[in-house]
């Protein structure tokens, strides 16, 4: 018996060893691009809408905002507390037929949308553009991205939608969860610079 034990004793320091050496690559803390390493703060105002949906500006904002306390990298202040300030512009709503009717190939069952928008960081006291960080490409060369390209400073954000008879309830329901998909890609690229 006094053999074992510290054969089991051995095996278990060598079990825990190994245990907390298996994170010793995980790095705590920021990971921000390199441009944005002096910023912490952010102050967000309502992105500019240059589209014809009157309330998508709001719902884009807000699933921004709402990614980026998630997200924690950033805090989200007033403007006269800020290092830098999230301007973004909403430049266009598309919507692509995915399938049709199987009786009538002109009326759509299920489209995809697309919000696609511009943004930059800005000085809160001189008002001039920050560098963006270097992103990468993740549309690839699919053909239904292809006048829809991710690149640093513009993100798309996309959903499915099902149309039922009433149109207008589809394309609400549909908004925000295109704006959530925007409100990550744009959190990635502030964050994370891809």
């Amino acid at each position: 018996m006094n053999r074992v034990a510290p054969i089991l004793s051995c095996w278990a320091l060598a079990a825990l060893a190994l245990a907390f050496t298996g994170c010793a690559g995980y790095q705590m803390g920021d990971v921000k691009p390199t441009a944005y390493q002096s910023i912490s703060r952010l102050h967000v105002p309502t992105f500019e809408n240059k589209t014809l949906e009157p309330r998508v500006s709001t719902i884009v904002t807000n699933a921004v905002i709402k990614g980026l306390q998630q997200d924690g990298t950033y805090e989200i202040v007033s403007k006269e507390n800020a290092d830098a300030v999230l301007v973004g512009e909403i430049e266009r709503i598309e919507r692509r037929q995915l399938r049709a009717s199987q009786t009538d190939t002109l009326k759509t069952t299920e489209m995809q949308l697309f919000i696609v928008v511009e943004w930059s960081l800005v000085d809160p006291k001189t008002g001039t553009k920050l560098e963006y960080a270097e992103a990468k490409d993740p549309s690839g060369t699919r053909a239904e991205t292809s006048t829809l390209r991710y690149r640093p400073g513009r993100v798309v954000g996309r959903t499915i939608q099902f149309l039922d008879p009433n149109f207008q309830l589809s394309e609400r329901n549909a908004l925000p969860i295109a704006a959530e998909d925007l409100a990550k890609q744009l959190v990635g690229q502030l964050t994370t610079g891809w």
